[in-house]
């Protein structure tokens, strides 16, 4: 596949999963109401050809790539999406059961996905490291995120934790809020990476997704898990981590390809080749 097309599929979900949500938003069709079966049979469409497009962007990038750590961050990459694929459909919560752990927190299956989405983060944390080395020998673009990312998501937990909530709820998500931190300063840590300003939109828009991979669990966090006394401001608040999520998964699939483009461009200006 050309690389237009990897591209142009990707807007094309990003278009999709808005209309989704803002169709929801403005009340058109709800989760919640007669519709909830279809909702899920188009959602979970979208999430198959976002893997599909992971799957060809993975393929394309070991196709035309020599270097072992092109192709290592090709299979962290997609890795990543389909572990956290799997977390979205815990997400869906299609028994609709609420409650499972305790009486505090209404959408506590959301605790379930973490079992996903944890390993899942990490591959793509790992994906955004060993691309950063790529780029610069610096360990400061490393170590300065991982530090502030875990600080943020400390302070992020303590602002939002309900005192009520059980140990099993709250170490699940402590952990997984530092994580998700570190996954949001890296993005901007590869676009720093990649010169800051002068980095190219293809880079800033890779750099973005992961900071809107942190975005998007912030909102959960906040306002669907410990948001309204554990309640959850839902299905509002769905909607917008919907959009937000697949905005973010959309941009970080196309890293790998990203690196090999990249790559590729020098050694042709350079007429030599650098092995990263």
């Amino acid at each position: 596949m050309k690389d237009h097309n990897l591209i142009y599929l990707s807007v094309s979900i990003i278009l999709i999963a808005l209309v989704d949500s803002i169709g929801a938003l403005l009340g058109f069709w709800s989760i919640e109401g007669a519709e909830r079966n279809q909702i899920l049979i188009c959602e979970s469409l979208i999430l198959f050809a976002l893997l599909t497009n992971s799957w060809l962007i993975y393929r394309k990038t070991i196709a035309i790539t020599q270097y072992p750590a092109h192709k290592q961050i090709a299979l962290l990459s997609f890795g990543s999406l389909f572990l956290c694929l799997l977390g979205d459909i815990t997400n869906f919560n299609l028994p609709e059961t609420f409650y499972r752990y305790e009486s505090a927190i209404k959408h506590d299956y959301l605790a379930d996905s973490i079992y996903f989405f944890l390993p899942g983060y990490t591959l793509l944390l790992l994906a955004g490291i060993r691309a950063i080395e790529l780029n610069t020998k610096d360990k400061r673009f490393i170590r300065y995120p991982v530090i502030a990312g875990c600080v943020v998501g400390m302070i992020s937990m303590v602002m939002m934790h309900l005192p009520n909530t059980g140990w099993f709820i709250t170490i699940s998500t402590g952990i997984y809020a530092m994580l998700i931190g570190v996954v949001g300063f890296t993005g901007l840590a590869f676009i720093l990476s990649c010169g800051g300003f002068e980095a190219s939109k293809s880079e800033l828009l890779v750099g973005m997704g992961f900071i809107l991979a942190a975005v998007a669990d912030a909102i959960i966090g906040n306002f669907w898990i410990y948001g309204n006394q554990g309640e959850g401001f839902y299905p509002q608040v769905r909607y917008i981590n919907w959009m937000v999520y697949i905005a973010s998964q959309s941009l970080v699939i196309h890293l790998p390809h990203l690196l090999v483009i990249n790559s590729k461009y020098f050694h042709d200006k350079n007429s030599k080749i650098t092995t990263p």
